[in-house]
């Protein structure tokens, strides 16, 4: 297969050498419809793919800029104990933060403002059980025609009050609108406090975009990923063994490059021949169970 990937590679024309994916062909690319993200446990900067851990920042801050994301405050509830990292789906969410999306099975109230679990001390203390956050889509400063990823900005991160290094994102958001500027036409700095007995980011502009970068983030704005990174999309994970047909093999015309690499590839060894088994003595018969192994297919 890696031959044939490089043969491609090799043999692409010079009018399609500038091509960029289309949205048809990225919606079989993505790992089970996964958003890519941006965790923040421990402090450190990670990129996270399909649940897996891919690649992490060492530096005290991260350079990214906004493509897109969710124009409201988002809320999400879990009956155990809450876990920063949690990626499970919530015993009920709102997307709009004013009621439970009509996808929630056991709404905890008709209505986020009245929900007891949205009373502070519902958690202990002043906090409560069902947590604020936003959902934001960015991409790397660096690589700013990349890899889309969701930055889930938690509580903390959002209210509040600081100074032009120390911005909460609602009060960023605003300053850099107010100003009359959009969050796509400018590379924003996450940086951690590091006060907080959490993860907490604050936010601050660092400089604008040139033509030809921004031109690129207009396009990543619209692109699948940036609009799914912006929602709260929760599925019910389905366990059920699905039976899967046997497909046939495709195989390369006679005479074509395909057929040719297939050729120089070394044959596959021939399978060990069974062995004869004696036959068994018989036995007194009595009733058996039959385990059955099943395989659970699902994200991570």
């Amino acid at each position: 297969m890696a031959n044939q990937v490089q043969t491609f590679k090799e043999n692409l024309p010079v009018h399609l050498q500038r091509v960029k994916l289309d949205d048809f062909t990225k919606a079989f690319t993505s790992s089970g419809g996964s958003v890519k993200r941006i965790s923040l446990r421990g402090r450190v900067f990670r990129l996270v793919d399909g649940g897996k851990e891919i690649a992490k920042n060492t530096e005290p801050h991260l350079d990214v800029v906004i493509v897109n994301g969710s124009t409201t405050v988002q809320k999400t509830y879990h009956a155990k104990s809450y876990d920063p990292e949690e990626t499970s789906i919530p015993d009920c969410w709102s997307s709009n933060g004013e009621r439970p999306d009509p996808e929630v099975e056991d709404p905890q109230s008709s209505n986020c403002k009245e929900c007891p679990k949205a009373i502070k001390g519902s958690a202990g203390g002043t906090k409560t059980s069902c947590r604020f956050s936003q959902r934001v889509a960015v991409v790397l400063a660096n690589n700013p025609g990349g890899d889309v990823y969701q930055l889930v900005v938690p509580s903390k991160s959002l209210f509040g009050a600081g100074d032009m290094e120390h911005m909460p994102f609602l009060q960023y958001a605003r300053y850099v609108g107010n100003s009359g500027f959009n969050l796509n036409m400018l590379t924003t700095r996450l940086t951690f406090d590091l006060d907080s007995d959490v993860p907490k980011l604050f936010f601050s502009n660092v400089e604008f975009l040139d033509s030809d970068t921004y031109d690129t983030i207009v396009e990543q704005g619209a692109a699948p990923a940036a609009v799914a990174a912006g929602k709260l999309n929760f599925k019910k994970r389905d366990t059920a063994a699905t039976a899967v047909p046997a497909m046939p093999r495709l195989v390369a015309p006679a005479g074509s490059a395909a057929a040719k690499i297939k050729a120089a590839e070394p044959a596959d060894a021939p399978a060990p021949a069974a062995k004869a088994k004696a036959a068994p003595e018989p036995a007194p018969k009595k009733d058996s169970g039959l385990g059955t192994l099943v395989d659970e297919w699902g994200d991570d």
